[in-house]
């Protein structure tokens, strides 16, 4: 098949539709599903069509003739956002007398790999959201086999540590305050088939600070998503290094005075302490208010009272007096042990941020709470299901990666991916393999077919406007 036979196919299918639709104008959905289906077959017949023409012109290189031997050509497919795309490729004998595709290498192709770059980000877009089974059916093919096995190993095969989008040199921003929120969602975890235990997804997220969208409604200004399992000491290090490292790279050191990080006060939290330069750890107000509102239940005086007493010594900075109220509680109250308990471990070991959040004027309030189940647990763990260790931490990056580039840069992902893959093949001598003669043959011939499909345009146009108008016409006598 060549161009002019597609550009025929499509224009006959087209008109065929037009021509139907206009004798029964109440079939719309099924001439909008016609019109996509012949659209996406011919473009996926044109992309074949393409690439078996510069698998053509690579085999008829000078260049080529004088490196590689032919060994064999056959028919490769690939999955596309289109549909099946097939085309040939032919296979060379190098000076050293390894088998290579010359025509996957330009492309940047792996040996393996069964879908174009489109059609992979497209179903990591629709894994991000939906289940892997959604992601699968999200893509037509006619022969291929995509099961939410395939989708599970795309979203594997996402790079461990994900590149920076953003140029090398950006403007650095004047900030004399960033803000850091952190907290983690608790991830099933799948083993054996079974779900045991759970994973820890960290979210950290950077902001400039909050405006109002409307009465009690805010939003971040330039936030910025890290996240990951990122387990251990060491990797939890590399974890704040980064964050450390972006606000170094995005803004201007000299102005900054101080970066506050509000959270829950966990351990691999704290940790910040020694990586983020010009940083100050923030009590989170909603788990100071949990823990004192799971005490103040057990209490002989109402609820209210207790709470009023315990937020008037934090106001006036008095640990002493909060824990002697904890002791009496304890003292009077059956049951109380175990809430008291982990109050006052809380309020121990995190008076100096806790006092920060009420006393500083620059500290803002906390939303992580929010924004792990927005970015994480509507996806992860809202629902019952359970993941894998690398699965768990692709899948928070991926979703991390997405708010803060977009879903159009998913591809950039996929071709980093490719390109880390395909690194010992990058230098192999393949540059300049299609020659410019070559090309310039090959666009006179484009240029024949573009000649022919006008006189084609100028043909049809002549011939089928009076059955268009004598359908319509037939069609509006019957109203």
């Amino acid at each position: 098949m060549d161009i002019i036979t597609l550009i025929q196919v499509l224009v006959s299918g087209l008109l065929n539709a037009q021509e139907e639709f206009l004798e029964h104008l109440d079939q719309f959905s099924t001439f909008e599903e016609t019109v996509n289906r012949l659209t996406d077959q011919v473009a996926a017949d044109f992309i074949g069509l393409t690439l078996t023409a510069a698998d053509t012109l690579i085999r008829e290189s000078g260049k080529r003739k004088a490196g590689y031997t032919v060994q064999r050509s056959r028919n490769r497919t690939l999955i596309s956002g289109v549909g099946d795309i097939t085309f040939t490729h032919t296979l060379y004998k190098d000076s050293e007398g390894k088998i290579r595709c010359l025509l996957d290498e330009l492309l940047h192709l792996p040996n393996r790999e069964r879908f174009t770059p489109v059609a992979e980000a497209k179903v990591l877009n629709e894994a991000e959201v939906h289940s892997y089974q959604h992601a699968a059916d999200s893509i037509q093919t006619k022969g291929q086999t995509i099961t939410k096995t395939t989708v599970m190993n795309k979203v594997h095969s996402i790079e461990k540590e994900l590149p920076p989008m953003e140029e090398t040199h950006v403007e650095k921003k004047a900030c004399e305050y960033l803000y850091i929120e952190v907290d983690e969602d608790h991830i099933h975890r799948q083993k054996d088939g079974k779900e045991q235990g759970c994973f820890m997804g960290k979210l950290i997220y950077l902001f400039e600070g909050k405006e109002e969208v409307c009465k009690g409604r805010q939003k971040l200004i330039s936030p910025f998503y890290f996240g990951g399992l990122y387990t251990g000491t060491d990797q939890n290090a590399s974890l704040w290094e980064k964050v450390d490292f972006y606000i170094r790279q995005h803004y201007d050191y000299d102005v900054l005075k101080c970066v506050y990080i509000n959270s829950d006060g966990a351990g691999w939290i704290r940790a910040a302490d020694n990586y983020v330069g010009k940083s100050k750890l923030v009590a989170d107000r909603f788990h100071l208010m949990k823990y004192i509102n799971r005490v103040a239940r057990y209490t002989l005086d109402e609820e209210t009272i207790t709470k009023e007493r315990f937020y008037k010594y934090i106001y006036k900075n008095k640990l002493l007096a909060a824990k002697k109220l904890l002791t009496r509680i304890q003292n009077q109250c059956e049951g109380s042990y175990r809430a008291v308990e982990e109050c006052r471990k809380y309020l121990v070991g995190n008076w100096e941020y806790i006092q920060r959040a009420f006393h500083d004027k620059h500290v803002l309030g906390c939303s992580a709470e929010g924004h792990v189940s927005s970015v994480y647990s509507e996806r992860m763990s809202s629902r019952p299901m359970g993941w894998s260790e690398t699965g768990t931490d692709r899948m928070c990056k991926l979703r991390c990666f997405i708010r803060n580039y977009g879903r159009e840069k998913v591809i950039d992902l996929v071709n980093y991916r490719r390109e880390k893959e395909l690194y010992a093949v990058a230098a192999t001598g393949t540059d300049g393999m299609i020659e410019e003669c070559q090309r310039k043959r090959y666009t006179k011939k484009q240029r024949e077919v573009q000649r022919y499909a006008e006189t084609l345009h100028v043909t049809l146009s002549k011939s089928s406007t009076v059955r268009k108008i004598l359908a319509i016409r037939e069609q509006i006598g019957n109203i």
